[in-house]
Order: C-alpha cells, then sequence, then structure tokens
C-alpha cells in the first residue's frame, strides 16, 4: 500500500511545527499549518493543483494572521538601548574630573567621556548615577 499524499502532507506538517522550535520567528508554523489543511484537502481526495493552492492560500493566511499574534508578546516598544539606555545607570569614575568638570566614567567596561552636574569633586573609583546623554557625553551627578 504505501502512503497516500495527505500523509506527505501530515508528515510535512509535523516536521515543520518540530523545526519551529529551533528557528525564530514564527516562520516555519505558517507553513506547517498550510501542510495541515493541504491534508485535508488531500483527503477529501482534491487534486494536486487544488493541494498546493491550498497550501499556498493557507500559509500566506496564517503568515499575515497567526504569525502576528504570535509575536506580539516578544515584541516590546517600550525597550531603550545603545545610548538612551545609560540614562539612570550606575558608573564608576576612571579619571578625575578638572575644573571643567569634564571627566570620564566606565560603564559595562565602556569608558566613556562625561560631565559632572554640580560642583561636587569626583575622583577616579567614585560611583556616578548617569542623569541624560547629550551626543557622546554621559551627564553625571555624584552618589550620595
Amino acid at each position: 500500500m504505501g502512503f497516500f499524499q495527505w500523509e506527505w502532507w501530515a508528515v510535512a506538517a509535523l516536521l515543520l511545527l518540530i523545526a519551529e522550535i529551533f528557528v525564530p520567528g514564527f516562520f516555519l508554523v505558517c507553513f506547517g499549518i498550510g501542510c495541515a489543511f493541504s491534508a485535508l484537502a488531500a483527503s477529501l481526495d482534491a487534486s494536486a493543483t487544488v493541494q498546493l493552492l491550498v497550501f499556498s492560500a493557507s500559509s500566506l493566511t496564517a503568515f499575515f494572521t497567526v504569525r502576528p499574534l504570535m509575536m506580539k508578546p516578544f515584541m516590546k516598544t517600550d525597550m531603550k538601548t545603545g545610548a538612551d539606555a545609560l540614562a539612570g545607570r550606575k558608573a564608576r569614575v576612571t579619571q578625575e574630573f578638572d575644573g571643567m568638570r569634564m571627566g570620564r566614567v566606565s560603564i559595562d567596561g565602556d569608558d566613556w567621556r562625561a560631565e559632572a552636574q554640580g560642583e561636587h569633586p569626583l575622583h577616579v573609583g567614585d560611583s556616578v548615577e548617569v542623569v541624560r546623554v547629550e551626543s557622546n557625553t554621559l551627564i553625571v551627578k555624584p552618589l550620595s
């Protein structure tokens, strides 16, 4: 006897759904859904052309409906990155601040040019907090 067409579609659907575990983006699951619908069409004795059309239409529909629903919990729009993420962080002074209130601080191993806010002298090893970022300069204040 051997496999019928619907069984091939079903096996492909299962393999794609399993492969989705190892690939980010919920992309393969859309093709798995397309294979599942094609397996249903094949089990109803649809022609190969109809099976391919069902696969294409259902995969495309899943890509624009199911995928966004599955991706929504993983999309964070309020996440700050780069220099924007430095405000409010603590840093350590690596070069004393001179009379112009300019010096250098280190955050996570990165050395930044910094400007002190206020008149407190800052020495190497002092802890400071980043108030804001202006271009490539951090505006810092001493931790009390």
